[in-house]
């Protein structure tokens, strides 16, 4: 109990110097103006002649302290309808600037300038906006240091490139901003600028980035008065067609099927407050939404995804949270979609088992109030699922795969002082019917000295799986504390979680049963000594891990990691891992009491990269990886490279290719696919076989952007994964395959386990925003999977073989529009 009574002390002397350090901030003066502008990028309106403005900008990079290399001056303005910025970024030769054109929220090879505000003077949260000198905005939701370019914000900009540099002109709605309810207001602001052919950042008011998060160092904004949050309702309703065709070039007949469907729907956000919206969106779409990177997962755990569906990628920065919400959850695979197989009767085939739940409906309330208390609820309403079985006789029925299923979270945050944080979290799933329902509660904090120096974090959680006649309850907690900011850092590390702590009803864990202690620290040198350098970074790790239940050893490792970059911006980077002893997976035998384990032999593993300059019409990054592990013929590598070539302005190529190289490695075996045990193998043990593997991934994407509001954006993607099994046998005692004699063929002569998995993928999509938050958007999808054993051809022979098989095709138009209240009815200008 004494170093749980350490913690508390420590957690209250950082409670204690939560006061907020004094900092000199540089302040700038903001101006109402009652003229209406004209966004056009030529600030030609007398009151941009005026003013208070902010000048003087220093480097974050290449060199961090040092005066910008060009002078910049902005001005800020407000009415009661929006904030105005316009910005003049000097240069002595325009004709160098930077401009390529990018999909939105995308900067790519442009010169930029950014502003930020912390109207609630936080100094961890905030919205950010940036117009490229093409043109093209991001906008991105800043919290606790992260940037959310999911965000999307509806506002105006335009830019010109002129004999003394370039110009923008931005219009924010205060719809789109959150601010106090207060006569006289002072906001945190920082203004940035990228010169990019110098690869030069600079600011207005510095950044040391040596300090851990940068919000903090931002300016004030002052003289903002007499302004309050209009009515903030917008409602965006889509309508979209599709065509489906499906062709089967191995079907006798009918090889050639097609479907067409169409839906429609609507988003909502409304301003519920100040400081708090509500989303809502009814009837949603996600056809059009990119294809998943999917791949041969032969692991013990499944494969994350990440999201891309716009509405939980949108605004859902206070949920992020110890991986407690996975979006993907929501409208995913039915819960029990892989029961359907084990439910047929004799003589019965499926006809249809669907591979995602109707979202029916899902609603989000999010905000911060002026006091920093942040404030998250999510809910949503998942259909029932039913897969359809037909019999012998031709007679069909139906089998439930997933129940009318309720998701709901709650978050609660706080900022503190000294970019310092408190988090509640609760996410609940409730399932009518029989089916279990699951309830899990998280803690989460940080705490800073007033200077940024020291640091400590943690977090826990509860969860829960509510069955009819029991509960299954488990556990997880999280602690780091060391220094955090300057060129040493270092911090120490545990955590633990339960054999039962299962958050994956609504979050996302690979394993549980697990706890770790670690240390970690490094070196981050921003001004090099030799003066063609500008940065050079080296950190180290060391991690030691047990199982929860039973309290055995598992696994220890060394990394050690080091970053070079040159002020050309072509860098290097080393890594390398050590396992000095042997290792035990517990995770790999798949038994739910942890009773068997595999045996991993020492081993090390070595690698780098090298990046070139991304200014230069061709780039390219490349990396390589090798694993040599103390067991005979027993190694695995990874080889990739990734070029990128700027054709112009407009167009640019992105190919990319990697291969992996897996040898002898020993791996669990289904012996359900089995008729009977083969000989030597009893009917308790666990089969094990080793393997072979190969993995090719080729990949090419592209984009054109006909300009800043309409392009064309092209992904090709083709995983080959081989794998071939060259012994089997079970699992002994002390983790390792006893080989017995047994090919893992059937009485044909058929391999039974190896693969020939392939799976391409083409996503092809136009869009225009023909509108402010207005969006045509057309996209073609081609899908392509296939397994077999035919092993022996070549790479090209085995792609050409893969067009003979079933392909997808799904071609969409899409057509949002947006509408808001502020546009159509804005507020007359009080004098």
């Amino acid at each position: 109990m004494i170093w749980k009574a350490g913690v508390f002390v420590f957690i209250g002397w950082f409670s204690i110097q939560a006061q907020d350090s004094t900092q000199i901030r540089k302040v700038m003066m903001a101006q109402r103006i009652h003229e209406e502008i004209k966004i056009d990028g030529k600030l030609k309106e007398p009151f941009w002649m005026s003013g208070d403005a902010a000048i003087d900008f220093i480097q974050t990079e290449p060199i961090p302290g040092k005066r910008a290399t060009f002078n910049t001056e902005v001005r800020f303005a407000y009415d009661n309808n929006a904030v105005y910025v316009g910005a003049r970024m000097f240069d002595p030769e325009p004709e160098k600037i930077l401009h390529e054109f990018s999909l939105r929220d995308q900067v790519a090879n442009a010169d930029n300038f950014s502003v930020f505000f912390d109207p609630y003077q936080s100094g961890l949260n905030g919205f950010l906006f940036t117009v490229t000198a093409s043109g093209v905005q991001l906008e991105a939701v800043v919290s606790n240091q992260n940037d959310d370019t999911n965000w999307n914000a509806v506002w105006e900009s335009a830019i010109e490139i002129d004999s003394l540099g370039w110009v923008t002109e931005i219009r924010i709605p205060l719809s789109s901003l959150r601010f106090p309810s207060e006569d006289i207001q002072t906001w945190r602001v920082q203004f940035g600028r990228e010169i990019r052919r110098f690869r030069e950042s600079s600011y207005w008011s510095p950044i040391d980035p040596t300090i851990s998060g940068w919000v903090q160092q931002s300016g004030n904004l002052e003289g903002i008065s007499q302004i309050s949050s209009p009515i903030r309702l917008s409602v965006t309703p889509y309508l979209s067609t599709y065509l489906n065709t499906v062709w089967n070039p191995q079907a006798a007949e009918n090889k050639f099927s097609l479907g067409n469907a169409y839906s429609a729907g609507l988003d909502l956000k409304y301003g519920i407050n100040d400081a708090f919206t509500l989303d809502m969106t009814l009837v949603p779409d996600f056809g059009q939404v990119i294809s998943d990177k999917q791949v041969l997962n032969l692991s013990p755990f499944e494969v994350f995804f990440e999201e891309n569906r716009p509405f939980f990628t949108e605004g859902t920065e206070l949920f992020n949270k110890g991986r407690l919400f996975y979006s993907r959850r929501i409208g995913g695979r039915p819960i029990h979609y892989y029961d359907v197989q084990g439910r047929l009767k004799e003589g019965e085939s499926i006809v249809s088992n669907p591979e995602t739940s109707q979202l029916y409906n899902a609603t989000k309330v999010s905000g911060r109030t002026g006091r920093g208390t942040g404030l998250g609820m999510f809910n949503a309403l998942v259909g029932r699922e039913e897969a359809v079985i037909r019999s012998a006789d031709g007679s069909e029925r139906t089998e439930m795969t997933n129940p009318l299923t309720n998701y709901n979270a709650l978050v609660f945050d706080q900022n503190l002082p000294n970019n310092s944080y408190v988090s509640l979290m609760n996410t609940h799933v409730y399932r009518l019917g029989a089916d279990y329902d699951a309830n899990v509660t998280g803690g989460f904090f940080g705490f800073r000295t007033p200077g940024q120096t020291y640091g400590i974090e943690g977090s826990g959680a509860l969860s829960r799986q509510l069955y009819s006649d029991n509960t299954s309850t488990g556990y997880t907690y999280n602690l780091s504390a060391g220094k955090v900011s300057g060129n040493w850092t270092y911090e120490l590390l545990h955590g633990v979680e339960s054999d039962k702590y299962n958050p994956n009803d609504m979050g996302f864990l690979y394993s549980p049963n697990e706890k770790y202690y670690g240390v970690t620290g490094s070196f981050v040198d921003y001004t090099p000594s030799n003066p063609a350098l500008q940065q050079i970074r080296v950190s180290a790790s060391s991690t030691y891990s047990r199982l929860f239940k039973p309290d055995v050893y598992s696994d220890y490792y060394i990394t050690i990691d080091q970053f070079t970059m040159w002020k050309t911006r072509f860098a290097v980077g080393m890594n390398s891992r050590l396992e000095p002893f042997q290792t035990y997976d517990y995770f790999e035998p798949r038994t739910s009491d942890f009773s068997r384990f595999l045996t991993w032999p020492q081993n090390y593993s070595i690698g780098g990269f090298v990046s070139s300059d991304y200014r230069k019409p061709f780039a390219y990054d490349t990396r390589i990886n090798w694993r040599w592990f103390d067991a005979e013929g027993r190694s695995q590598g990874t080889i990739s490279f990734s070029p990128r070539v700027r054709f112009s302005d407009k167009l640019s190529v992105f190919p990319s290719s990697s291969v992996t190289l897996i040898y002898h490695e020993p791996g669990y075996v289904n012996r359900s696919l089995l008729p009977e045990p083969p000989e030597g193998v009893a009917i308790g043990d666990i089969l094990f076989g080793r393997r072979n593997r190969l993995i090719v991934e080729n990949a090419i994407s592209g984009r054109f952007l006909f300009n800043s509001v309409m392009g064309l954006n092209l992904r090709i993607r083709h995983y080959w994964d081989r794998v071939e099994y060259n012994q089997f046998g079970p699992l002994s005692k002390d983790g390792f395959l006893q080989a017995i004699l047994f090919d893992g063929k059937d009485g044909s002569g058929s391999p039974i386990f190896d693969r020939n998995v392939n799976i391409f993928n083409i996503d092809m999509q136009y869009n225009w925003r023909f509108a402010p938050g207005s969006d045509l958007v057309v996209v073609w999808k081609n899908q392509i999977y296939n397994s077999d054993v035919t092993l022996g051809r070549q790479y090209l022979d085995n792609l050409n073989g893969l067009f003979g098989s079933v392909q997808n095709n799904n071609f969409s138009v899409r057509f949002l529009y947006f509408l808001d209240y502020l546009y159509l009815f804005p507020r007359k200008d009080s004098v």
